[in-house]
This record gives C-alpha cells, structure tokens and sequence, in this order.
C-alpha cells in the first residue's frame, strides 16, 4: 500500500512539474519579416459630351422689321400710313417695311444650354467647345423657299475643367440667311445641322 502510494505521489509530482514547466516557459519565438509596398493608382481620363437632340431656332416679327406688331392666332399683323393720293400723284411709300434688301434676311440667334460637358482632365488647360455648320447648311420651308444655316459659335466656349460632378454648360450662336423672296413663305424649314465639338486641352 505504501508502495502504491509512493507510486501515486511520485507520478503526481512529476505531473505538476510538467504543467509547471508549461506555464513559466516562455513560447517558441515566431519569425516575421516586414516590408512597406507601395501602391499606384490609376485613373483613366475621361470626357462627357451631352446635347439637346433638335435646336428650335425661332424668328420673331422683330427679327423681319422694325415695325410694330400685334399677335393674333399663329400670326401677326401690323401697319402704318403716310403720305398722300390724288389723282394725278401718289404719295404711297412701297418701300418693304422688312428687314431684307430683296436677296437675303441675315439673322443671329443666342440659344442657351445646348451642351454640358464633364471632363476630368490632368492637363489643367480647361476645356474647348468648338460649333460648325454640319453635314447639312440647307433649310427647305413651305413651296420650296429656303434659308442657309451660314455660322454657329459655342457660347462661351472655354471653360476650366469641370469635373465629373458638375459640368460645364454652354449655349451656341447661330447665324441664318433667309432668301429675301423667301421671308415670305411662313412655316419650319428643316434639314440642317451643327457640330458639337468639345475638346480637353
């Protein structure tokens, strides 16, 4: 029995010591390495055009003369008079109250917010919108009469760069001729264009 004891107590102490020794000593050191690795990133520059689909250029009765107008329906209408008729002279001025020397009516017209433009260009040269005539300069209106889309300009045509948050909006000038016989036909002439450019520099 005592031997059995001793045997028990023996293993006991040897146990704790293990346990022991587990507990004070220190873990196996572990091995690292370390390296700072640097990190690019690229952005891809980018350019954003967007325009209206149709510019609806609209002459006014001011536009074609001097004189006063009234609006009635679709229409206007307005006259004057002067100068006096008997029967041998006429005073009759029949000089055209219009705006055209009996060729061609130039006119130019400002239309805003035609385009917006996004760019997030590195260059810090801003940005360019150039407006040209198109494949077509050529407006047919009612029993053949027509005009000449003849100048477009972009207005204003620089900007900084915009960004890709708020854009950069711009409007276009445009010039027309309208044949001088031609003021007569009332009505849409249709069938030119312009070209939208914009450029970041």
């Amino acid at each position: 029995m005592k031997t059995r004891f001793l045997v028990v107590l023996t293993a006991t102490c040897a146990f704790f010591s293990a346990l022991s020794s587990m507990i004070v000593a220190p873990a196996n050191a572990q091995v690292a390495a370390t390296n700072n690795v640097a990190v690019t990133l690229t952005v891809p520059e980018v350019l954003y055009l967007r325009t209206v689909s149709t510019i609806d250029l609209d002459l006014t009765p001011a536009d074609l003369s001097a004189q006063t107008f009234t609006v009635n329906g679709t229409g206007s209408y307005g006259s004057d008079k002067s100068g006096t008729a008997n029967s041998t002279i006429s005073g009759l001025n029949t000089a055209s109250p219009f705006n055209t020397n009996g060729t061609v009516l130039a006119v130019t017209k400002t239309i805003p917010q035609v385009f917006a433009v996004w760019s997030n260009s590195p260059r810090g040269q801003g940005i360019t919108v150039n407006v040209v005539p198109g494949t077509s300069t050529t407006l047919t209106g009612a029993n053949g009469a027509t005009a000449s889309l003849t100048n477009g300009t972009a207005n204003p045509s620089n900007n900084a760069v915009p960004g890709l948050v708020t854009p950069f909006i711009g409007g276009v000038n445009l010039s027309v001729a309208v044949g001088g016989n031609g003021i007569a036909q009332a009505g849409s002439y249709t069938g030119a264009d312009i070209n939208i450019t914009a450029t970041a520099n």
